[in-house]
């Protein structure tokens, strides 16, 4: 399994784009994620910044191939595979959507993605998916814009895990380093 680079995030986003316009929108949309992403890890102990770095640009590739919105973390993980990355890469794009899906989600809502959890779990998956949460397109959201989104297409539960995700970053940004 190999790790990537900035340079090589790009590339493999240009091989996977359908055209120019998805292109540039997803591209956006990444370097707005990561520059969000990195300005909170550098302030979290053990965050692996190199692997936020590219990760944040990786984690919405799944959306060039796909049509359908709730798949696309599983399509991006299954190109991040196909592409023989590091497994860590994959489940960035697995686990970003929303604050996470767990199973009990996916069986309730009868969501068309294989039964098993999607949550984040390490810190960087959770800076990521943090990061994607508050970006709007390519605009930085606030918090309020993001518990709004979220109660409009999550419901109460969707809205609770964000702000604990959240709040879990921030807390993590006002740890100092041991």
């Amino acid at each position: 399994m190999q790790d990537i680079n900035e340079l090589k995030a790009v590339e493999l986003l240009k091989k996977y784009a359908r055209d120019l316009n998805s292109l540039n929108k997803v591209l956006a949309h990444s370097r707005k994620v990561q520059e969000i992403a990195l300005r909170h890890a550098v302030e979290i102990p053990g965050a692996d910044v190199n692997f936020i770095r590219s990760a944040a640009l990786l984690h919405d590739i799944g959306r060039l191939v796909c049509s359908v919105s709730l798949r696309h973390g599983i399509e991006g993980a299954e190109i991040v595979r196909i592409e023989g990355i590091d497994e860590r890469y994959a489940l960035v794009c697995e686990r970003h959507l929303g604050s996470g899906i767990n199973r009990e989600d996916i069986r309730e809502q009868r969501m068309d993605l294989p039964d098993k959890d999607y949550m984040p779990v390490t810190i960087e998956e959770k800076i990521i998916t943090d990061a994607d949460n508050l970006t709007f397109g390519s605009r930085e959201g606030t918090m309020v814009e993001v518990l709004n989104r979220f109660q409009k297409e999550l419901g109460k539960k969707g809205v609770e895990r964000a702000k604990r995700l959240h709040e879990e970053i921030i807390e993590m940004m006002d740890t100092p380093a041991r």
